[in-house]
């Protein structure tokens, strides 16, 4: 059985639990409603007829009630647990079920990631793009999560951490149930975890609490509470004045703790909800035991400073203290006995202790979140393989190199770039699948860069930064033209060259943004300054015959290599293959004709630039 049948037979299998407990919950609440009926016409009888077993059947009725409430609990949450379960296999295993599902987790914009237009490729490449490699791979249920993992995808990283990352994803593959109960508990009270609530809360600036406010709050409810005890058992006017005291001493530093607390504990309470799902995942992996150096530090994070599950369990309990203060019994006496400032000051004193651990329990589980979503992603994908590292370069050899987005309708192209071959030049027509090319090389390393398996027979790289010129355009915003921003881009290719950095560089249709005579020029001049360095390594696209030819004359170090089409019957037809040499025609002509352009003959071909 392939993994891909082991998620959709899981998916069935939470779809028909979810089904049978549904039905089961409906039973249950038909019978709660047909007992509530028939117990209160047994009370009757009983009252009207056996007077003294009235409260024995009392007691048995409520006894009823809550054990069946209990039970009715019981069944919902395991039907949110199959739901949440069903939702995240329909997300792994994708096509159909994901649609049918509608299990798309809520989009995150790059700048929300920290990832702005100067970005050296994830805007290029697919990544980031609604349905991209981002939206593919993610499971995160914070939003940490979410940017720990962009992070992943978009930064270049070194041999050795991409082979931590490896390691830890090899190690989370087969652990399904693991996976599966991460993710539902993730999801469980909400769509998302508001991390970056939670950090500024953190964060903020600690409440100048008096040294005195502490003692004092607990002296003055203590004196009133034991006044208005002693009010209720002997009245007298040293009790009425001792409680008169007392609650004038509450009223005081209750007004004086309002101005330095409240605000801060009713952020807290505002956050509860993301607190407790934090709980539920902090509890699911404190306790594990990993092999891998990346999944052991990030357990380690969650030990560092005691336990972050008790951390979080104390901080639970004082926020659902805190939130009883709307409960009318509460209501009345808690303004006496200052109830509401105790436990804010119990909320300060917790975040003095673990402001700085937060961010790192939160940045420990983010981590964990990407690594589990590349698991998963990598789990569906048996036939995906992990990249080799190489300590020699720069190098970038990959056979049968296909699309990661296109599943199985992506062709495979052999690519190899070393430094007897640094550059490779490739031409041909309008929609043969240069640019696809392109982006097929970039979005491989972003799942290399994350440690994740990459769509191909085999792949072997060093260290390398990407830099890409692929989907540049113009900016009425900025007042920039396509070739402008053409040349932003080309600069940070040279700054890494400069600074000595292995770099990769894909460019489409390069300098496509000015006319044929400077266009030729100026991928000459580039092409020349890239041969100079021996760190670099680069894939270049173009329709120019004229840069396609001048590269044959430099065979030794370029290679020029060409899409095919053919075309007949009014159609057009792909391989998507690679092959050598540079093309030998284009088909905008041919296009322009079937579009109905009425285009002459007789032009001289000289002047035909595609």
């Amino acid at each position: 059985m392939t993994h891909l049948e082991v998620c959709t037979n899981r998916y069935l299998a939470h779809r028909d639990e979810q089904s049978r407990l549904e039905r089961l919950h409906g039973v249950i609440g038909n019978a709660r409603l047909a007992g509530t009926g028939a117990g209160l016409a047994l009370l009757w009888l009983v009252e009207t007829t056996w007077p003294s077993y009235t409260w024995p059947t009392v007691l048995a009725l409520a006894a009823a009630f809550v054990c069946s409430s209990i039970g009715l609990s019981r069944v919902e949450s395991r039907i949110k647990f199959a739901d949440l379960a069903r939702i995240h296999h329909a997300r792994l295993v994708g096509g159909a079920l994901a649609v049918e599902e509608r299990s798309e987790r809520p989009g995150a914009l790059p700048d929300q990631l920290g990832i702005g237009e100067d970005h050296p490729f994830a805007l290029d490449i697919d990544v980031l793009q609604p349905n991209g490699l981002l939206d593919k791979t993610c499971l995160a249920a914070s939003l940490e999560g979410i940017r720990y993992l962009a992070e992943l995808l978009t930064t270049p990283a070194k041999a050795t951490a991409i082979k931590d990352r490896q390691a830890a994803i090899r190690e989370l593959l087969p652990e399904l149930d693991l996976r599966e109960q991460f993710h539902v508990e993730g999801f469980r009270r909400g769509p998302v975890i508001r991390t970056d609530p939670m950090l500024k809360w953190a964060a903020k600036e600690r409440c100048e609490i008096p040294t005195w406010m502490r003692p004092a709050a607990l002296a003055v409810s203590l004196a009133a509470f034991s006044g208005i005890v002693a009010l209720g058992l002997l009245p007298s006017v040293v009790t009425i004045a001792w409680t008169a005291a007392s609650v004038a001493g509450c009223v005081i530093v209750r007004r004086m703790a309002r101005k330095v607390l409240c605000a801060a504990t009713l952020e807290a309470e505002a956050l509860d909800a993301d607190f407790s799902q934090l709980l539920a995942l902090v509890r699911i992996l404190e306790p594990m035991q990993f092999e891998s150096p990346e999944l052991r530090g990030i357990v380690s994070a969650l030990r560092a400073e005691g336990s972050a599950s008790e951390a979080l369990e104390r901080f639970r309990r004082i926020i659902t203290l805190y939130e009883a203060r709307r409960n009318q019994f509460v209501a009345i006496l808690g303004p006496v006995v200052l109830y509401g400032t105790q436990l804010s000051l119990m909320v300060e004193a917790w975040r003095s202790r673990h402001a700085d651990d937060l961010p790192k329990w939160i940045r420990a589980l983010a981590r964990f979140e990407a690594l589990s979503s590349l698991a998963g992603f990598a789990f569906v994908r048996e036939h995906y393989v992990f990249p080799e590292l190489s300590a020699s370069g720069p190098l970038l050899q990959a056979r049968d190199l296909g699309h990661p987005l296109l599943g199985g309708s992506a062709v495979g192209n052999d690519v190899s770039l070393d430094p007897s071959c640094p550059v490779l030049v490739v031409s041909g027509a309008n929609m043969a699948g240069k640019s696809t090319l392109l982006r097929t090389i970039g979005a491989n390393m972003a799942l290399a860069y994350a440690g994740a398996p990459v769509q191909a027979a085999s792949m072997t790289m060093s260290d390398l930064v990407l830099v890409t010129s692929i989907r540049v355009t113009d900016s009425l915003q900025r007042g920039e033209s396509r070739f402008s921003a053409e040349l932003q881009r080309i600069g940070q290719m040279l700054d890494s060259v400069r600074q000595g950095r292995p770099t990769l560089i894909l460019i489409d249709e390069l300098f496509g943004g000015t006319n044929s005579f400077d266009r030729y020029s100026g991928a000459v001049a580039l092409v020349e300054r890239l041969l100079e360095s021996d760190s670099v390594l680069a894939v270049l696209s173009t329709h120019d015959r004229h840069v396609t030819r001048w590269a044959e004359g430099r065979p030794r170090r370029i290679a020029n290599l060409h899409f095919r089409d053919e075309i007949g019957d009014g159609k057009m037809e792909f391989d998507y293959k690679l092959h050598d040499g540079p093309a030998t025609r284009g088909n905008a002509v041919e296009l322009m004709r079937l579009a109905g352009l009425r285009v002459r003959a007789d032009l001289p071909a000289a002047t035909l630039q595609e």
